[in-house]
Formats: C-alpha cells, structure tokens, sequence
C-alpha cells in the first residue's frame, strides 16, 4: 500500500494466491467474574464491526469481519478510497488459498531443512 500510494512506485498490488489465514482469542478458564467480563468487554471492543472497518482508515490491513468490509472508508490521511487495497475485500478474494496448519504441522521441519538447503547454494 504504501509503495504504491505513497510512495507512487510503478507497480500493482496481485491478489491472486493471497494466503488466508484463520486467528483466534482465547479466554483462560475459571476467571474470577470481574476479570471475565473485562476480557469479555476488551474482546467485545476489538471485534466490533464498525471498529474494525475503522482501523482500515488507517493501514491496508483487512477487517477480519466480513461484515465489517462494506463499511471501510477512505484513508483517514490520504483522502483514498481503501475497499480496493484491502486483501479480504471480495473483489480480491477470486483467488486464495487457505493456510493448511495440519499439513505445517506435520512437514514444517522437512520443508524448513529443504529450503535452508537450497539457500546455502
């Protein structure tokens, strides 16, 4: 985004084969109450729809609410329209692929020694 926005560089942003990820929260079990509903509230606060169609005003990362993409705006700096620069805008996501952390789990240690290898010729 701001190698192309800013900084006005000849290139384009190529969407295809983006790689979707899944993140999560995690709450610990057996909180006392009033623990439990600050993180309650905090998780609440940062998964908001509008909050997260927000913070797109400010960097070209995507609201991970698929309903908060209708609602991203403009930069909030630049004046810009960011709906095309966002990676989980459907426009965007004709193609992608997902994260398969079983497989990672299983082959990153092989895939890791490969690749070190082929850097070391």
């Amino acid at each position: 985004f701001s190698l192309i926005v800013e900084q006005k560089q000849p290139v384009k942003m190529l969407w295809d084969w983006q790689v979707f990820d899944y993140d999560g929260w995690a709450i610990p079990a057996g909180l006392p109450e009033d623990r439990l509903n600050r993180v309650k509230h905090f998780l609440y606060f940062a998964t908001d729809t509008q909050r997260l169609a927000d913070q797109a005003r400010y960097i070209s990362y995507g609201p991970s609410r698929a309903s908060s993409q209708p609602l991203v705006s403009t930069h909030a700096e630049l004046g810009i329209e960011m709906a095309p620069f966002m990676p989980t805008n459907p426009a965007n996501q004709k193609n992608y692929l997902v994260n398969n952390i079983e497989w990672w789990a299983d082959n990153q240690d092989d895939v890791e020694a490969k690749f070190q290898a082929w850097l070391a010729r």
